[in-house]
């Protein structure tokens, strides 16, 4: 074999047209090697870029699930704080109902018990009358009693002198 790659290299050496043949052989397969060998860094290139990307990607997929799950319970929070604001809203509508009506009870607390103070004043008053009233009716019954108790006796005289006066008449006329 080392025999017959002599002889070939020894009639290329002698043939100048095989001599430049087979440089433009060498210099072809030298190009193909060439390009295979670019090819196959290519493809190596584009084939870690394409891992690349494929990693990048599932990250970013990993990430905007994570950002998407954050987003969703950023959505459910702010519910909650809408929720919660109303709540907070119909709460501050109905303490300020309740405060005017506190405020409108307290009114009517000072006027009933200005109104309470004046009754009692004129019930002070109207009970210092009764009393008053009650002292002389009690007078007067002690004076109605004794006036009908001298009336009665007057009465009971006058009908004896009445009597006794017509006794007299009748003694007279007889």
């Amino acid at each position: 074999m080392q025999g017959f790659i002599q002889e070939l290299l020894q009639k290329i050496e002698d043939d100048s047209m095989l001599m430049l043949l087979s440089i433009i052989s060498v210099v072809v397969i030298l190009v193909i090697l060439l390009i295979f060998v670019v090819s196959t860094m290519r493809v190596r290139i584009y084939k870690d870029r394409w891992w690349n990307v494929k990693v990048e990607n599932q990250h970013k997929t990993t990430y905007i699930t994570t950002l998407e799950q954050a987003l969703q319970s950023y959505k459910i929070k702010d519910a909650r704080n809408i929720q919660e604001l109303s709540h907070y809203e119909e709460n501050k509508k109905t303490l300020q109902k309740n405060r005017e009506n506190f405020a409108t009870l307290q009114e009517d607390y000072y006027q009933l018990s200005n109104t309470l103070s004046v009754v009692k004043v004129q019930l002070a008053n109207e009970t210092q009358v009764y009393q008053t009233l009650q002292k002389g009716h009690q007078t007067l019954l002690v004076r109605f009693d004794s006036t009908v108790e001298e009336n009665m006796t007057h009465r009971t005289n006058n009908a004896r002198l009445v009597s006794k006066l017509e006794a007299e008449e009748r003694k007279a006329k007889r």
